[in-house]
């Protein structure tokens, strides 16, 4: 597995479920391969060197936390636990590629794991606003992913 350079940017959640993307160059939109349909997509959100949340989409970035910032229980599915915090969170998009091909969605949800695992092994708890992880067995370069994807999300300072 290779990771591809993550797409970083600082979100600042907003009233309604709304919130205003922010990268080096000012306010900004996702960009491919954040808005790409069916592609498997790892994301963390972090602050003040501490992992809040790691999530996994094939959805366009803004299609899935649109979902989770606007999901009231219908279903059973209540939304981000984070959707209420009033603060600006680092953001870092993540996909990879396995033989020179998009990594799929099994094999980025195994990665997901491992980076939540690797919080609660370095940190003593899981990501504070967790909702669920799908655990599968993994491989050396699974959690080679994880441990950079860890450092990565602490060292985001936003």
């Amino acid at each position: 597995m290779v990771l591809n350079k993550p797409q970083d940017f600082t979100i600042e959640l907003l009233d309604g479920g709304r919130y205003r993307l922010h990268s080096e160059a000012g306010v900004c939109t996702f960009s491919n391969p954040s808005t790409v349909h069916g592609l498997a997509k790892l994301y963390t959100l972090s602050d003040a060197g501490a992992l809040f949340y790691v999530g996994i989409s094939k959805q366009p970035m803004s299609t899935r936390l649109n979902f989770g910032f606007k999901a009231s229980g219908k279903g059973g599915y209540h939304g981000y636990k984070w959707k209420g915090l009033k603060q600006r969170l680092a953001l870092s998009v993540w996909t990879a590629k396995i033989g020179g091909k998009p990594a799929p969605l099994r094999e980025m949800e195994t990665v997901e794991a491992e980076v939540a695992f690797r919080c609660r092994e370095k940190s003593g708890q899981w990501p504070a606003y967790q909702h669920e992880i799908h655990f599968y067995p993994s491989l050396l370069g699974h959690r080679t992913a994880a441990q950079r994807i860890y450092g990565h999300a602490l060292s985001r300072r936003d």
